[in-house]
């Protein structure tokens, strides 16, 4: 039940929040290939530990260009659940650079 749960809210948050045309980077080879290396990007960009606010909000254009991406290929691979989380993982890292860099222009 809590897998049915979770399967049609992470359904239901990809078909509301993952665009479908983003004009992000033009990535050669397979879906699983592009993913893979989004993937690692992202995963870089969130272990950066940079505290200065330029570079936070530097990173986070990359971070939501990327998560536009992974999300552009999840929507391809509807049928394929863990590209659907990593389009949710990747929306999350997109929110939490967004949060960094706004706190730190108030």
């Amino acid at each position: 039940m809590n897998r049915l749960l979770l399967a049609s809210l992470a359904a239901s948050l990809f078909l509301l929040a993952c665009p479908k045309n983003t004009g992000g980077p033009n990535l050669g080879g397979s879906d699983d290939e592009k993913m893979d290396m989004l993937s690692a990007q992202l995963e870089e960009y969130r272990t950066k530990t940079s505290t200065e606010c330029s570079d936070t909000c530097d990173l986070k254009s990359k971070v939501c260009k990327l998560s536009d991406t992974v999300c552009e290929i999840a929507g391809r691979n509807a049928d394929r659940a863990e590209y659907q989380k990593r389009c949710v993982t990747a929306q999350e890292e997109c929110a939490k650079f967004n949060e960094g860099c706004s706190t730190c222009r108030k």
